[in-house]
Parts: C-alpha cells; sequence; structure tokens
C-alpha cells in the first residue's frame, strides 16, 4: 500500500505565481537541512520562488526541522511527507509533481547554496538563449574535518575543468562527473515533464542525475555560469561512499542504464561509449575489492561484449584525459601534504 502524501503549507500565504519552484528531497539530514534551506532563503532574486521539501521518513529530526522553517516561512516554503518511506526518485517525482514555477531549480538536503545570485544569474541566462535547456553553475566539496564541515570556495571543482566539458552541446561527455552536478542545475519544468514521460528513467535505477543527463543533453544546449554557487557535501553515507557493496551495486546500476540507453539514444551517432566503460571498469575494480568476484566476472564479460581491443584503450584515454585536471590536482595535494 503506497504511504499517504501529507503537505504542510498554508495557501492564503504562499507566493501566487513563483517564477521558480526549489525543489529539496531530504532523509536523515538534521544536522545539515537548516543550512540548506537558508541559502534557498537567501536568494536576491526580482521574481517569486518557492521551496518545496520532500521529506521521506527520516529517523532523525529532519521533519521537525522542516516543519519548523515551514511555519517562520510560509509565503515560501512547503513541507510534502508521509509516515512510511517512498525512496529517492519517488520523493523526488512527488514534489516534482507539486512544483508551480515556469522553473525547477534542486539543492538535497545535504547540500547547500552559497551565491545568493545563483537564480537570477541562472534565469536570466536560461532566457538569454532559446537554444539552451539547462544552466548549471560551478561549485566545491564540503568535507569533514576535525573541527567540522569545511568548504573553500576558491577550490573550485571547475577550475582546471575546459570549458568544453562545461556549455554548448555537450552530449558527448554527459557522463563527466563534474558537471550537472544536482545541486547547480535548473532547467524549465516543461523540459523535466517531457523526461519524466520520456520512458527513460527508470524507479529501479539507485540515480537519477545520470539518467537526466544524458536526456537533456541530446536535446538542449547547456548554459554556465563559472562561479560557485553551491557546495556539495561529501557525505559517508552516499551511495558511492557507503561501502563496497553499494559501489558495486551502483555500477550494476549504471550498466543497466546505459543498456537500456543505447536503445534510446540509437538515432543518435555520438552517444558516448565512454559512460559502458566507465561502469564497467568501476564494477571490475569495486568487484575485486568487495570480494565479490561474481560482479567481477560480470564487469570482464560486459567489457569483451561491448569493446574490441582497441575500443578499450581508446575509451580508457578519453577517460584519463578527461580526468587529468583531477590526476594532477589529486598529485599536487599529495605533494603539499608530505
Amino acid at each position: 500500500m503506497q504511504a499517504e502524501t501529507i503537505e504542510v503549507s498554508n495557501p492564503e500565504r504562499l507566493v501566487k505565481s513563483p517564477r521558480v519552484s526549489v525543489l529539496m528531497i531530504t532523509f536523515n539530514h538534521a544536522g545539515y537541512i537548516a543550512e540548506a534551506i537558508e541559502g534557498v532563503l537567501r536568494q536576491e532574486c526580482d521574481f517569486p520562488i518557492e521551496l518545496i521539501i520532500g521529506e521521506d521518513a527520516s529517523t532523525d529530526a529532519t521533519l521537525q526541522v522542516a516543519l519548523e522553517y515551514q511555519r517562520r516561512h510560509p509565503e515560501i516554503i512547503r513541507v510534502v511527507h508521509s509516515a512510511a518511506n517512498v525512496g529517492m526518485n519517488a520523493n523526488a517525482l512527488r514534489i516534482f509533481a507539486k512544483a508551480r514555477g515556469g522553473y525547477v531549480a534542486y539543492c538535497e538536503g545535504d547540500d547547500f547554496w552559497c551565491a545568493p545570485d545563483k537564480l537570477a544569474r541562472q534565469v536570466a541566462l536560461m532566457e538569454s538563449d532559446d537554444r539552451i535547456g539547462i544552466v548549471h553553475t560551478d561549485w566545491t566539496r564540503a568535507t569533514f574535518q576535525d573541527v567540522g564541515w569545511k568548504h573553500d570556495a576558491r577550490k573550485s571543482v571547475h577550475r582546471r575543468v575546459p570549458l568544453r566539458y562545461l556549455r554548448g552541446n555537450i552530449f558527448k561527455t554527459w557522463h563527466y562527473p563534474k558537471i550537472l552536478r544536482t545541486c547547480t542545475i535548473l532547467l524549465r519544468k516543461q523540459s523535466m515533464e517531457d523526461w519524466y514521460q520520456s520512458g527513460l528513467m527508470d524507479d529501479s535505477y539507485l540515480f537519477g542525475d545520470s539518467v537526466l543527463s544524458a536526456w537533456i543533453t541530446s536535446r538542449w544546449q547547456v548554459g554556465y555560469i563559472p562561479a560557485v554557487t553551491a557546495v556539495y557535501r561529501v557525505s559517508p553515507n552516499s551511495a558511492l561512499r557507503s561501502g563496497a557493496g553499494s559501489r558495486v551495486a551502483f555500477y550494476r546500476s549504471a550498466l543497466k542504464f546505459d543498456t537500456a540507453a543505447r536503445t534510446y539514444f540509437s538515432g543518435i551517432t555520438d552517444y558516448p561509449s565512454g559512460y559502458r566503460w566507465e561502469s564497467a571498469v568501476g564494477l571490475l575494480l569495486w568487484g575485486l575489492r568487495a570480494r565479490d568476484f561474481s560482479a567481477a566476472k560480470d564487469a570482464l564479460r560486459d567489457l569483451c561484449r561491448h569493446f574490441t581491443v582497441a575500443g578499450f584503450v581508446i575509451a580508457a584515454l578519453h577517460a584519463v584525459i578527461m580526468r587529468l585536471p583531477s590526476i594532477r590536482r589529486l598529485r599536487d595535494t599529495q605533494m603539499s601534504a608530505q
């Protein structure tokens, strides 16, 4: 039986016609969500916005924090929740269905925005060029250190990333992991509706961002603002950081998506082979680390099935070239620490 969805909001106080709906899914983010909400409230726009928080039956005080903010800011905030957990994808869909803005932007409950002009600049860029279907920005990471969470906006993730990976027609490299980070994107609500109706998304996938990135870049130009506007919290509980077993499951899901995507994009000649290479190699390496030899064997079979020796080498070279800035940065960080 599907959990009953409850919305806590004040229709009489809410802005009537928001230009942007900010969508925030959250689960067990009691220690972080206030910072995420504050980043939205600090936006300086000449148009109205709304914030819809999708709280997914957390076992901590996340819901209480969200409800307190709704009580204090009824003109902007709506809280959607249920007694039972519905999962990341269903939670995202149910708050999207309630969005009233012509644009949607995303910020999960453990990330936050650090620039008050983020939305204003994104909307302006989107409306300046009809070819643009999504606008993203530079971002930085927050990591937990001895005295708490720390981030440095000067150490932007894109500071060494070539612009060809960040703007324009980037369908060939949509899988590059540093672009279209969820907490940085803004797009038209209609585009999201078209994506949901496209059939490309599957609730069984352990992610949604890659699916959206592939779909949106196949149809639209990408707009980019070269400023750090968002902070991504490197949480140990994420799908990629909660153990080797979770990594194996993630890469299996990635291969499943790539199989479907190859059929879906069969009419497009420049669908990238790199995503499958990276997913299969990731499954191989993490399968070995998890001592899941079945996963490792599946990865080897997949690589043999989809790549010739030459194709494997070419895909590997492309992956290294795309990541050279990160490799150099890691090397410099290690050398400075010695």
